[in-house]
C-alpha cells in the first residue's frame, strides 16, 4: 500500500486525471452535437418519426460490430504484426495496405449483413413492425458500410497515437452533417425519410473523412502495389470471429430494451424512450471518460500487484465514479422535467422512466469497473454479464411494458443492472477479490440524505415562498436543493477523510 502524498500517488492521479479529462472533452463535444440533432428529430419530426429513426439506426448500430469483425480493436495487433513482418505476413508491409485489407474484409462482411437485414425486415410480422419501420430498415441497412469504414479507419489513426481525428469525425463531422441534412429535409417536407437521408449523409461524411485521416496518418495508399492475399484474409476473418461475437453481445445488451420497447409498444413509444436514452448520455459519459485510461492501468496493476490489490484499486475507482454519477443523477432529476418539456407534450410523461433509467446506468457504470478484472482473468464470465442483462431484459420487459409502458422497461433494466452487479461481485470473490461490501456506501447515503432533506425543503418552499411560482420551477426546487446538499456532503467527506477519492492504488509504470 502506498500512502497518499508520495510520488506514485501524484503520478497516478495526474495520469488518470489527464486521460479522463481528454476523454471527457471529447464526450462533451459529441453530446453537444447529439443534442442538436435530438432537438431537430424529436421536436420537429415528432415522436412517431423519431421512433422509426431510432429503431432503424439502432439496428444499424447492432449490425456494425458483426460487420466490422471486431477490427476496431483487433486491427492494432494486425498492424503491429504485418508492419514488422510477423504473424501471417512473410515480410513487412505498409500500414496502409493492412488498413486496406481490413476494409476489404469488413466490406464483404458488411454487404452480407446488409442483405441479411433487408431480408429479415420482410419476415417481421405486421403486429410488431409498421410499414414505415420496414421501409426505414431497408433504407438504412446499407449504411452499415459507411459506419464500419469510419470505425476501422479511425482505429488506424489511433494506432499512430493521434486522437484528434476521431474527436473531429465522431464529434463534429458525422453529427453535424446528419443534423444539417435532416433539418434541410424537414424544411423540404420529407418528414418520413428526412432523418434517414441525414443518417446516410452523416455516414458517408464519416467514411470519407476517416479514410482521409487514416491516409494522412499512415501515408500514401500505394494502391497499385496493394496485393491482398485471399487465403490470408480468410484466416484473418476466422480468427476475428470471437472478437466480433463479443462486440455483438455487448452491443445487444446495451440496446435490447430499445428493440423490445419498439416492437411491443410501437413507434411513438420508442420515440419517447429514445429521447430518454439520449438524455442519460451524461451518466454514461462519466464512466466512459475513465474507461480509456483505467483499462490499461488495470492490466498493469494486475501484473505488478496481483488481483487483490487490483480489486482495491477498482473499488476506489467505483467510489470516484459513483460520486460523480450521483451528482449527475440529481442534476437530471432537477432538470429532467424541463428538458422533456422542450421536446413537446408527448415526451413530458417520461420523467419517472428517465429517473429509473439513469439509476440503472449509474449502477452499471460505477460497479461495472471491476468487470475489467474479469475481462483479463476470465473473459467468459465477462461475457456472461451481458448475457444476464439480455435474458433479464428479454424476460422482464414483455411482462412490465404492456402494463407500465416505458416506465416498466426502465424498471426492468434497473433490475438487470442490480443483478449484474451482484453477479460480478460473486465471480470476483471466486478469484479471491473480496472487497468491503460497504466501500461505496458513503456517496449513496449522502445522495439519499440529500434527496430526503431536499424533498422536505422543496415542499416547504413550494407551499409558502414559491406558492404562485411556475410549475416547472416548483418541480425543480427539491432536486436542486438536493444537488446542492449532496455537493456539500461530498466536500465535507473529502475533508474528513483525505484520499478517500484517490486513485493512487493503480500502477502507472
Amino acid at each position: 500500500m502506498h500512502a497518499p502524498g508520495n510520488s506514485r500517488t501524484s503520478t497516478s492521479q495526474r495520469v488518470i486525471a489527464r486521460g479522463a479529462g481528454s476523454n471527457a472533452l471529447s464526450f462533451i463535444i459529441r453530446f453537444a452535437a447529439r443534442a442538436s440533432f435530438l432537438y431537430v428529430g424529436a421536436r420537429l419530426y415528432g415522436a412517431v418519426n423519431y421512433g422509426v429513426f431510432t429503431m432503424a439506426s439502432a439496428m444499424v448500430e447492432l449490425a456494425v460490430p458483426v460487420a466490422s469483425l471486431g477490427l476496431r480493436r483487433m486491427i492494432f495487433p494486425w498492424l503491429e504484426e504485418e508492419t514488422q513482418g510477423d504473424g501471417l505476413a512473410a515480410k513487412a508491409r505498409p500500414a496502409t495496405h493492412v488498413l486496406l485489407d481490413a476494409l476489404l474484409l469488413a466490406m464483404c462482411a458488411g454487404l452480407a449483413v446488409s442483405l441479411l437485414l433487408i431480408a429479415a425486415t420482410r419476415l417481421l410480422p405486421t403486429s410488431v413492425a409498421s410499414d414505415q419501420l420496414r421501409l426505414a430498415f431497408a433504407i438504412l441497412a446499407p449504411a452499415v458500410l459507411g459506419q464500419i469504414t469510419g470505425d476501422i479507419a479511425l482505429a488506424a489513426t489511433r494506432w499512430t497515437h493521434k486522437m484528434r481525428y476521431e474527436v473531429i469525425a465522431r464529434g463534429l463531422v458525422e453529427p453535424y452533417v446528419l443534423t444539417g441534412v435532416a433539418l434541410a429535409a424537414w424544411y423540404l417536407g420529407l418528414e418520413q425519410t428526412g432523418m434517414l437521408i441525414g443518417y446516410w449523409a452523416g455516414s458517408l461524411a464519416l467514411a470519407g473523412f476517416s479514410v482521409w485521416s487514416a491516409r494522412h496518418c499512415l501515408g500514401s495508399l500505394h494502391l497499385r502495389r496493394w496485393r491482398p492475399d485471399p487465403s490470408v484474409l480468410v484466416r484473418r476473418a476466422r480468427s476475428l470471429l470471437p472478437a466480433s461475437g463479443s462486440d455483438f453481445l455487448t452491443s445487444l445488451a446495451q440496446r435490447i430494451d430499445l428493440y423490445l420497447v419498439g416492437f411491443l409498444l410501437g413507434d411513438a413509444a420508442v420515440g419517447v424512450y429514445g429521447v430518454l436514452r439520449q438524455l442519460k448520455t451524461p451518466i454514461v459519459q462519466v464512466r466512459q471518460a475513465f474507461d480509456g485510461i483505467l483499462t490499461p492501468l488495470t492490466a498493469r496493476t494486475m501484473k505488478a500487484d496481483g488481483d487483490v490489490a487490483t480489486g482495491e484499486a477498482t473499488a476506489a475507482a467505483t467510489r470516484v465514479i459513483l460520486t460523480l454519477q450521483l451528482g449527475v443523477v440529481l442534476l437530471m432529476a432537477a432538470a429532467g422535467d424541463a428538458l422533456l418539456d422542450l421536446f413537446g407534450q408527448h415526451y413530458a410523461t417520461g420523467y419517472p422512466a428517465l429517473i429509473a433509467m439513469v439509476l440503472a446506468e449509474t449502477i452499471n457504470g460505477a460497479f461495472g469497473v471491476s468487470e475489467l478484472i474479469l475481462y483479463f482473468r476470465r473473459p467468459a464470465l465477462a461475457l456472461q454479464v451481458n448475457l444476464i442483462l439480455i435474458l433479464i431484459a428479454a424476460g422482464a420487459i414483455p411482462l412490465l411494458a404492456p402494463t407500465y409502458g416505458i416506465l416498466g422497461a426502465s424498471l426492468a433494466m434497473l433490475l438487470a443492472a442490480v443483478v449484474a452487479a451482484l453477479m460480478r461481485r460473486y465471480w470476483l470473490a471466486g478469484l479471491g477479490v473480496r472487497r468491503d461490501p460497504l466501500h461505496a456506501l458513503t456517496p449513496a447515503l449522502a445522495a439519499a440524505a440529500a434527496v430526503l432533506i431536499g424533498s422536505y425543503a422543496g415542499w416547504v418552499l413550494r407551499t409558502t415562498v414559491f406558492e404562485h411560482a411556475p410549475v416547472a420551477l416548483g418541480k425543480a426546487l427539491a432536486p436542486t436543493i438536493a444537488l446542492m446538499l449532496y455537493i456539500g456532503f461530498v466536500m465535507v467527506w473529502r475533508r474528513m477523510r483525505p484520499g478517500v477519492l484517490s486513485l493512487d492504488r493503480y500502477r502507472v509504470s
